[in-house]
């Protein structure tokens, strides 16, 4: 069966220079919106409610752990290095060796996984744009902004600071593109019995390594999970049945 172009690009039935360009393309277009959507004036003020009124919430809830996250972490020797650095570089750092991975060694299910990946931060530019928020080191929460340097990474990266949108917190991808990883990889990963678990080592040190930095608040982490999981049905729903799905296994031709 001859596939249209769209089809083609849905399937990532195509070369890989191909499917790298594609993807290096939708990314950029996801940090401009991400950037045009930043708030100003009001709007920046609006943000900063927003993170007090996480904050109360998780007050309110007994889940306000950033704090003992921050100190605990700084007790630890290392710990700040550690967690800093992780930060600032794994963010782009695993979703290319994961997606990389996938097209490898599970050609099949890559399509799905990809597609899942991108309706994930489609969903949280909506979110961005409809209710931006200030991340705990912006919003005077007496919490140590242990990144503001280290993401200029010396200064050579200081330009594409005036491009981040500073009040994008919730949800916080970081954390839900990480517990995409993991689900995607105890499905795909099926042969490895129980060692597979491992993988929610990901989205577990993600969420601290967030707090710790002072990057996000829990509620903005779970938030980026249900961003994933929302985005995972509607994929499901939108992609042809004869897509395998992670979950699912495949024959050796497929």
């Amino acid at each position: 069966m001859r596939l249209t172009l769209r089809s083609r690009i849905w399937r990532a039935r195509w070369p890989i220079y191909c499917e790298v360009a594609f993807v290096a393309l939708l990314d950029l277009v996801y940090e401009v919106i991400r950037a045009l959507v930043a708030p100003g004036g009001q709007g920046v003020n609006a943000s900063l409610v927003h993170a007090h009124d996480i904050a109360h919430l998780e007050a309110t809830l007994g889940a306000n752990v950033e704090t003992p996250v921050q100190r605990i972490t700084d007790a630890i020797a290392g710990g700040r290095f550690a967690t800093t650095w992780y930060y600032t570089l794994a963010y782009t750092t695993l979703f290319v060796g994961f997606l990389f991975g996938v097209w490898v060694w599970r050609r099949q299910n890559y399509a799905f996984v990809r597609n899942w990946f991108v309706m994930s931060q489609a969903i949280a530019l909506v979110v961005v744009w409809r209710y931006p928020s200030a991340p705990p080191r912006l919003a005077a929460s007496g919490h140590i902004d242990t990144t503001r340097h280290a993401l200029t990474l010396g200064g050579a990266l200081g330009w594409f600071q005036q491009l981040r949108n500073q009040y994008a917190a919730m949800p916080s991808l970081h954390i839900g593109l990480s517990f995409l990883y993991a689900l995607a990889l105890v499905w795909l990963c099926a042969s490895w019995g129980r060692w597979r678990q491992v993988w929610w080592v990901l989205p577990l040190w993600m969420a601290w390594v967030t707090m710790a930095t002072a990057n996000h608040y829990l509620l903005d982490g779970i938030a980026g999970v249900l961003t994933v999981l929302v985005a995972l049905a509607i994929t499901h729903k939108l992609t042809a049945r004869d897509v395998p799905r992670p979950w699912q296994r495949c024959r050796p031709d497929q």
